[in-house]
């Protein structure tokens, strides 16, 4: 998954951190992909979990601020992706990068990136220009 101009939100800060969040989920994928050693995928996981929660934090106080009333919800989709990546670290912890671990990867963290960009963070966006 590629960023382009159709995932911006308009506030740079948090637009900048979706794009490093794709970065690195891409950089996790071809870690697995060329059987990276395992320590380089466990650190590019364990990265992405650390800034997906950092940008997480960042989106909920925006939102906060900015009285977006979907804040609930979106933040229990968050605390989801959390602990998905969780299971994916321990996953990985104890039994490398399996053909599962690539196919969870691949689909289920790349599906949902991709799903709560264009919608979840597109209702926050369409707040915005409504308020502007």
């Amino acid at each position: 998954m590629q960023w382009d101009e159709t995932l911006a939100l308009g506030v740079p800060q948090l637009d900048e951190q979706h794009r490093e969040i794709l970065r690195r989920l891409d950089a996790l994928v071809h870690a697995i992909r060329r059987g990276s050693s395992r320590d380089e995928v466990g650190r590019t996981l364990a990265f992405l979990r650390e800034h997906v929660a950092t940008h997480f934090t960042a989106e909920e106080a925006f939102m906060q601020t900015v009285g977006f009333p979907g804040l609930p919800p979106h933040r229990e989709e968050h605390d989801g992706f959390v602990r998905d990546l969780r299971v994916l670290e321990a996953d990985h912890q104890g039994q490398g990068a399996t053909p599962s671990l690539i196919v969870r990867v691949n689909g289920h963290v790349t599906a949902w990136l991709r799903e709560h960009l264009f919608q979840s963070d597109r209702a926050v966006a369409a707040f915005l220009q409504a308020r502007a």
